[in-house]
């Protein structure tokens, strides 16, 4: 299957996907489906820590799964994802770049819209994935 078959609406940016894609140019390989498959497979275990470190106010451990999500989904050119781990990540450097101290309602608004967008691709990526 080629990746230019999935329809990726306004969730992934084509021109970021289309480098992953030059791996596997015609598609026979199935590289780029294969990429999509291990980002989300990674999501459920990821969402997991979060609402772990959410619960416990893990402030640090928040901050190292953006980071690594923010990277991720940047590589795929998951814009609404990057957007919300950005959003995350903006208030950590507002900090100082280290990690605030306590969770406050902003910090936790911020979490829970990076969680739905988690949920968001992950949905979005079983529906692309499902053919």
């Amino acid at each position: 299957m080629s990746w230019s078959q999935f329809d990726l609406g306004s969730d992934f940016d084509v021109a970021t996907l289309s480098v992953v894609a030059t791996l596997d140019p015609t598609g026979a390989n199935g590289v780029v489906e294969d990429v999509l498959r291990m980002f989300q497979a990674s999501l459920e275990p990821l969402l997991v820590r979060l609402e772990r470190h959410r619960a416990t106010e893990s402030m640090s451990d928040i901050r190292f799964e953006a980071h690594k999500l923010y990277s991720a989904a940047g590589q795929l050119g998951a814009v609404r994802l990057t957007r919300a781990c950005n959003a995350v990540l903006d208030r950590f450097h507002e900090e100082g770049r280290r990690a605030p101290e306590i969770m406050d309602t902003e910090f936790d608004s911020l979490l829970i819209q990076l969680i739905g967008e988690i949920i968001r691709v992950q949905r979005k990526l079983a529906q692309l994935l499902q053919r």
